[in-house]
Protein backbone atom coordinates (compact mmCIF):
# COMPACT_ATOMS: atom_id res chain seq x y z
CA UNK A 1 0.00 0.00 0.00
CA UNK A 2 1.35 3.28 -1.20
CA UNK A 3 -0.42 6.79 -0.15
CA UNK A 4 0.63 10.05 -0.85
CA UNK A 5 -1.02 12.64 0.46
CA UNK A 6 -1.95 16.30 -0.53
CA UNK A 7 -5.33 16.63 1.46
CA UNK A 8 -5.81 15.93 4.42
CA UNK A 9 -4.13 12.85 6.09
CA UNK A 10 -4.79 9.77 8.06
CA UNK A 11 -3.48 10.83 10.86
CA UNK A 12 -5.82 14.15 10.64
CA UNK A 13 -5.84 17.64 10.58
CA UNK A 14 -4.76 19.64 8.01
CA UNK A 15 -2.73 18.74 4.92
CA UNK A 16 0.86 20.68 4.70
CA UNK A 17 3.29 20.12 2.00
CA UNK A 18 6.51 19.58 4.32
CA UNK A 19 10.77 17.77 6.64
CA UNK A 20 14.03 16.14 5.48
CA UNK A 21 15.82 12.66 6.12
CA UNK A 22 17.47 13.07 8.63
CA UNK A 23 21.33 11.50 8.74
CA UNK A 24 22.59 9.97 11.87
CA UNK A 25 24.85 8.28 13.72
CA UNK A 26 24.09 4.37 14.72
CA UNK A 27 23.40 4.24 18.49
CA UNK A 28 24.41 0.22 18.07
CA UNK A 29 27.61 -0.37 19.82
CA UNK A 30 29.90 -1.85 16.79
CA UNK A 31 32.86 -3.91 17.24
CA UNK A 32 36.53 -2.13 18.22
CA UNK A 33 40.48 -3.86 18.17
CA UNK A 34 40.61 -1.44 21.76
CA UNK A 35 38.28 -4.24 23.72
CA UNK A 36 37.38 -2.74 26.87
CA UNK A 37 40.02 -0.08 27.24
CA UNK A 38 38.28 2.88 28.79
CA UNK A 39 36.81 5.51 26.94
CA UNK A 40 39.48 8.22 28.49
CA UNK A 41 42.04 6.01 27.45
CA UNK A 42 40.46 6.00 23.75
CA UNK A 43 40.27 9.58 24.09
CA UNK A 44 43.10 10.15 24.81
CA UNK A 45 44.26 7.98 22.37
CA UNK A 46 42.54 9.82 19.63
CA UNK A 47 43.44 13.15 20.93
CA UNK A 48 47.32 12.19 20.11
CA UNK A 49 46.46 10.64 16.99
CA UNK A 50 45.24 14.26 15.92
CA UNK A 51 48.51 15.73 17.61
CA UNK A 52 50.37 13.69 15.36
CA UNK A 53 48.71 14.37 12.05
CA UNK A 54 49.15 18.17 13.16
CA UNK A 55 52.55 17.99 13.36
CA UNK A 56 52.91 16.48 10.33
CA UNK A 57 50.75 19.35 8.65
CA UNK A 58 52.63 21.56 10.35
CA UNK A 59 55.84 20.71 9.00
CA UNK A 60 54.65 19.68 5.14
CA UNK A 61 53.06 23.42 5.29
CA UNK A 62 56.49 25.04 6.59
CA UNK A 63 55.39 25.88 9.85
CA UNK A 64 51.71 27.16 8.92
CA UNK A 65 48.76 25.44 10.97
CA UNK A 66 46.07 27.69 10.41
CA UNK A 67 45.13 26.39 6.73
CA UNK A 68 43.32 23.58 7.42
CA UNK A 69 39.81 23.59 8.56
CA UNK A 70 39.87 20.40 10.07
CA UNK A 71 42.72 21.17 12.36
CA UNK A 72 41.09 24.47 13.17
CA UNK A 73 37.96 22.80 14.45
CA UNK A 74 40.21 20.18 16.31
CA UNK A 75 42.38 22.25 18.27
CA UNK A 76 39.04 24.96 18.87
CA UNK A 77 37.42 21.94 20.92
CA UNK A 78 38.39 21.28 24.78
CA UNK A 79 40.32 18.41 24.94
CA UNK A 80 40.28 15.22 27.66
CA UNK A 81 38.59 16.56 30.83
CA UNK A 82 40.17 15.06 33.84
CA UNK A 83 38.28 17.53 36.51
CA UNK A 84 34.35 18.34 36.12
CA UNK A 85 35.04 21.09 38.90
CA UNK A 86 32.32 24.06 36.95
CA UNK A 87 34.14 27.24 38.42
CA UNK A 88 37.70 25.80 36.32
CA UNK A 89 34.91 27.20 33.56
CA UNK A 90 34.59 31.08 32.54
CA UNK A 91 31.25 31.70 34.47
CA UNK A 92 28.12 31.66 32.54
CA UNK A 93 24.60 33.03 33.61
CA UNK A 94 21.86 30.54 32.91
CA UNK A 95 19.08 33.29 34.09
CA UNK A 96 16.04 33.11 32.19
CA UNK A 97 17.44 30.61 29.37
CA UNK A 98 15.75 26.97 28.79
CA UNK A 99 17.98 24.73 27.18
CA UNK A 100 16.16 22.56 24.68
CA UNK A 101 17.09 18.89 23.83
CA UNK A 102 15.88 17.82 20.66
CA UNK A 103 16.20 14.25 20.25
CA UNK A 104 14.94 10.91 18.44
CA UNK A 105 15.82 7.67 16.46
CA UNK A 106 18.15 8.20 13.60
CA UNK A 107 17.84 8.89 10.72
CA UNK A 108 14.52 9.81 11.31
CA UNK A 109 14.06 13.71 10.55
CA UNK A 110 15.31 15.45 13.87
CA UNK A 111 17.81 17.69 11.62
CA UNK A 112 14.89 18.87 9.49
CA UNK A 113 12.89 19.84 12.92
CA UNK A 114 16.16 21.47 14.45
CA UNK A 115 16.30 23.69 10.85
CA UNK A 116 12.79 24.53 11.47
CA UNK A 117 12.76 25.30 15.27
CA UNK A 118 16.23 27.54 14.16
CA UNK A 119 13.80 29.87 12.09
CA UNK A 120 12.42 31.66 15.34
CA UNK A 121 15.33 33.87 15.74
CA UNK A 122 15.01 32.78 19.23
CA UNK A 123 16.78 29.60 19.23
CA UNK A 124 20.66 29.00 19.46
CA UNK A 125 22.53 25.76 18.16
CA UNK A 126 25.42 24.16 18.44
CA UNK A 127 26.44 24.50 14.42
CA UNK A 128 29.11 26.68 15.06
CA UNK A 129 30.89 24.26 16.70
CA UNK A 130 31.08 22.98 13.10
CA UNK A 131 30.48 19.37 14.42
CA UNK A 132 29.16 16.81 12.32
CA UNK A 133 24.98 17.54 11.57
CA UNK A 134 25.57 20.42 14.52
CA UNK A 135 25.72 17.20 17.15
CA UNK A 136 27.02 16.94 21.19
CA UNK A 137 28.71 13.64 20.02
CA UNK A 138 32.22 14.38 18.53
CA UNK A 139 32.16 17.23 21.39
CA UNK A 140 31.38 14.39 24.67
CA UNK A 141 33.90 12.26 22.58
CA UNK A 142 36.95 15.02 22.70
CA UNK A 143 36.20 15.60 26.33
CA UNK A 144 36.41 12.06 26.99
CA UNK A 145 32.82 11.17 28.13
CA UNK A 146 31.64 9.03 25.49
CA UNK A 147 33.13 6.14 23.88
CA UNK A 148 33.25 7.06 19.94
CA UNK A 149 31.85 3.14 19.35
CA UNK A 150 28.36 2.84 22.09
CA UNK A 151 26.96 5.95 20.80
CA UNK A 152 23.74 5.17 23.31
CA UNK A 153 24.72 3.52 26.52
CA UNK A 154 22.82 5.54 29.20
CA UNK A 155 25.67 4.69 31.74
CA UNK A 156 28.09 6.59 29.38
CA UNK A 157 27.62 10.22 30.49
CA UNK A 158 26.65 11.11 33.92
CA UNK A 159 25.04 14.45 34.80
CA UNK A 160 28.00 16.16 36.48
CA UNK A 161 29.98 15.54 32.89
CA UNK A 162 26.45 16.86 31.06
CA UNK A 163 26.65 20.06 33.19
CA UNK A 164 30.49 20.53 32.35
CA UNK A 165 29.93 20.35 28.58
CA UNK A 166 26.78 22.32 28.53
CA UNK A 167 28.55 24.96 30.51
CA UNK A 168 31.25 24.77 28.21
CA UNK A 169 28.78 25.20 25.01
CA UNK A 170 27.55 28.13 26.59
CA UNK A 171 30.72 29.68 26.30
CA UNK A 172 31.88 28.39 23.01
CA UNK A 173 29.24 27.83 20.75
CA UNK A 174 25.54 28.92 22.02
CA UNK A 175 24.95 32.38 21.34
CA UNK A 176 24.08 33.30 24.70
CA UNK A 177 22.35 36.34 23.70
CA UNK A 178 19.32 34.45 22.90
CA UNK A 179 16.97 32.40 25.06
CA UNK A 180 16.79 29.04 24.11
CA UNK A 181 19.65 27.00 23.70
CA UNK A 182 19.12 24.00 21.87
CA UNK A 183 21.29 20.61 21.68
CA UNK A 184 19.88 18.21 18.75
CA UNK A 185 21.12 14.91 19.49
CA UNK A 186 19.50 11.70 18.62
CA UNK A 187 21.55 9.79 20.91
CA UNK A 188 20.35 12.12 23.55
CA UNK A 189 17.31 9.64 24.09
CA UNK A 190 18.96 7.19 25.68
CA UNK A 191 20.05 9.47 28.56
CA UNK A 192 17.79 12.50 29.32
CA UNK A 193 17.47 11.50 33.21
CA UNK A 194 21.09 12.79 32.81
CA UNK A 195 20.58 15.41 30.94
CA UNK A 196 18.03 16.43 33.21
CA UNK A 197 20.01 16.27 36.33
CA UNK A 198 22.72 18.40 34.66
CA UNK A 199 19.95 20.83 33.75
CA UNK A 200 19.63 20.96 37.81
CA UNK A 201 23.30 21.46 38.41
CA UNK A 202 23.34 24.38 36.40
CA UNK A 203 20.04 26.28 37.44
CA UNK A 204 18.32 26.23 34.20
CA UNK A 205 15.30 25.08 32.60
CA UNK A 206 15.02 22.20 30.93
CA UNK A 207 12.88 20.52 27.85
CA UNK A 208 12.22 17.94 25.90
CA UNK A 209 10.82 17.39 22.30
CA UNK A 210 10.93 14.26 21.18
CA UNK A 211 10.61 13.48 17.45
CA UNK A 212 8.70 9.90 16.56
CA UNK A 213 8.15 8.69 13.55
CA UNK A 214 6.21 5.14 11.80
CA UNK A 215 7.29 2.54 10.57
CA UNK A 216 4.93 3.64 7.30
CA UNK A 217 6.18 6.64 6.57
CA UNK A 218 9.88 5.03 6.59
CA UNK A 219 10.59 4.95 2.95
CA UNK A 220 14.28 5.60 2.76
CA UNK A 221 16.54 2.96 1.08
CA UNK A 222 19.64 4.19 2.16
CA UNK A 223 19.04 3.89 6.02
CA UNK A 224 16.34 0.90 5.36
CA UNK A 225 13.79 -0.26 8.44
CA UNK A 226 15.11 -1.86 11.07
CA UNK A 227 12.17 -3.54 13.33
CA UNK A 228 14.08 -4.25 16.89
CA UNK A 229 16.60 -1.26 16.21
CA UNK A 230 13.10 1.13 16.38
CA UNK A 231 11.68 -0.88 18.96
CA UNK A 232 14.36 -0.49 20.80
CA UNK A 233 14.57 3.49 20.26
CA UNK A 234 11.44 4.25 20.82
CA UNK A 235 10.28 2.61 24.17
CA UNK A 236 13.15 5.06 24.89
CA UNK A 237 10.68 7.35 23.97
CA UNK A 238 7.35 6.23 25.00
CA UNK A 239 9.29 6.24 28.65
CA UNK A 240 10.69 9.36 28.33
CA UNK A 241 7.10 11.20 26.84
CA UNK A 242 5.36 8.86 29.96
CA UNK A 243 7.81 10.05 32.90
CA UNK A 244 5.80 13.24 34.48
CA UNK A 245 9.28 14.89 36.09
CA UNK A 246 9.99 15.75 32.29
CA UNK A 247 8.97 18.48 30.27
CA UNK A 248 7.72 17.14 27.01
CA UNK A 249 6.48 17.70 23.77
CA UNK A 250 5.94 15.31 21.03
CA UNK A 251 6.27 15.61 17.16
CA UNK A 252 4.80 13.65 14.75
CA UNK A 253 7.28 13.43 11.54
CA UNK A 254 4.46 13.26 9.38
CA UNK A 255 2.64 15.86 11.42
CA UNK A 256 5.49 17.86 9.61
CA UNK A 257 4.66 16.90 6.61
CA UNK A 258 0.12 16.89 6.43
CA UNK A 259 -0.26 19.03 9.31
CA UNK A 260 2.43 21.65 9.68
CA UNK A 261 -0.01 24.10 11.55
CA UNK A 262 -0.72 22.09 14.15
CA UNK A 263 3.60 21.57 14.88
CA UNK A 264 4.17 24.87 15.06
CA UNK A 265 1.11 25.68 17.32
CA UNK A 266 2.77 23.05 19.83
CA UNK A 267 5.94 24.17 20.07
CA UNK A 268 4.68 27.75 20.44
CA UNK A 269 2.86 26.76 23.48
CA UNK A 270 5.42 24.41 24.78
CA UNK A 271 8.46 27.11 24.34
CA UNK A 272 6.95 30.25 24.77
CA UNK A 273 9.92 32.21 23.69
CA UNK A 274 8.72 31.35 19.79
CA UNK A 275 6.57 33.45 18.24
CA UNK A 276 7.04 32.99 14.99
CA UNK A 277 8.61 29.75 12.70
CA UNK A 278 8.82 29.51 8.93
CA UNK A 279 8.51 26.26 7.07
CA UNK A 280 9.82 28.01 3.92
CA UNK A 281 13.30 28.53 5.55
CA UNK A 282 15.63 26.42 7.59
CA UNK A 283 18.01 27.70 10.10
CA UNK A 284 21.04 25.08 8.99
CA UNK A 285 21.06 26.19 5.31
CA UNK A 286 24.07 28.31 5.64
CA UNK A 287 25.38 25.36 7.96
CA UNK A 288 25.19 22.71 5.62
CA UNK A 289 24.45 21.06 2.33
CA UNK A 290 22.09 18.88 -0.03
CA UNK A 291 19.05 17.69 1.38
CA UNK A 292 19.51 18.38 4.94
CA UNK A 293 19.72 22.25 5.13
CA UNK A 294 16.65 22.55 2.66
CA UNK A 295 13.46 24.28 4.16
CA UNK A 296 10.83 21.50 5.83
CA UNK A 297 8.14 23.52 3.18
CA UNK A 298 10.34 22.63 0.00
CA UNK A 299 11.36 19.61 0.40
CA UNK A 300 8.05 18.06 0.98
CA UNK A 301 6.97 19.92 -1.82
CA UNK A 302 9.51 18.33 -4.01
CA UNK A 303 9.64 14.73 -2.31
CA UNK A 304 5.60 14.03 -0.85
CA UNK A 305 6.07 11.65 2.25
CA UNK A 306 4.77 7.89 1.11
CA UNK A 307 3.11 6.29 3.49
CA UNK A 308 4.09 2.32 2.70
CA UNK A 309 2.93 -0.56 4.72
CA UNK A 310 4.94 -3.10 6.07
CA UNK A 311 4.64 -6.52 8.35
CA UNK A 312 5.23 -5.31 12.12
CA UNK A 313 4.62 -7.56 15.08
CA UNK A 314 1.88 -7.29 17.34
CA UNK A 315 4.13 -5.56 20.07
CA UNK A 316 5.31 -2.52 17.46
CA UNK A 317 1.84 -1.64 17.06
CA UNK A 318 0.71 -1.67 20.23
CA UNK A 319 4.21 0.81 21.03
CA UNK A 320 2.70 2.59 18.12
CA UNK A 321 -0.46 2.93 19.78
CA UNK A 322 1.26 4.00 23.00
CA UNK A 323 2.82 6.43 21.09
CA UNK A 324 -0.37 8.30 19.69
CA UNK A 325 -0.48 6.57 16.52
CA UNK A 326 -3.38 4.78 15.30
CA UNK A 327 -4.46 4.96 11.90
CA UNK A 328 -4.21 1.71 10.82
CA UNK A 329 -5.51 -0.14 13.92
CA UNK A 330 -2.60 0.28 16.13
CA UNK A 331 -4.44 0.21 19.12
CA UNK A 332 -6.38 -2.91 18.40
CA UNK A 333 -3.67 -4.81 19.69
CA UNK A 334 -4.43 -4.14 22.42
CA UNK A 335 -8.04 -6.08 22.48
Amino acid sequence: MVSTRSSAGRLGGEASPLLVEEAGVSAKAHGSIFGATPRRALAAIAAGAVFVFACVAFVARGGQFGVDDLLKRRFSKTGLVTDLNLANLPDVDFTGKTLLIVLGMSFSGTSALEGLLGTSGVITDLCKSNTWQCENTVLLEDMGFINENVHCDPEDVTAAEFAYAYKDFAHKWWDMSKPVLMDKTPQNLCRPTKIRDAAAKLGVNVKFVVLTRHPFSWTSEKHPFNQGYYMEQMVMARNLLADPSMSTLQVRYEDMAWNMDAVIQSVKAFVPEVSNIDPWRSSLSDDSGAERGLPVGKYFQQKPLEWIGKPLTPDTFRLLCQLNYNSDGECSYFN
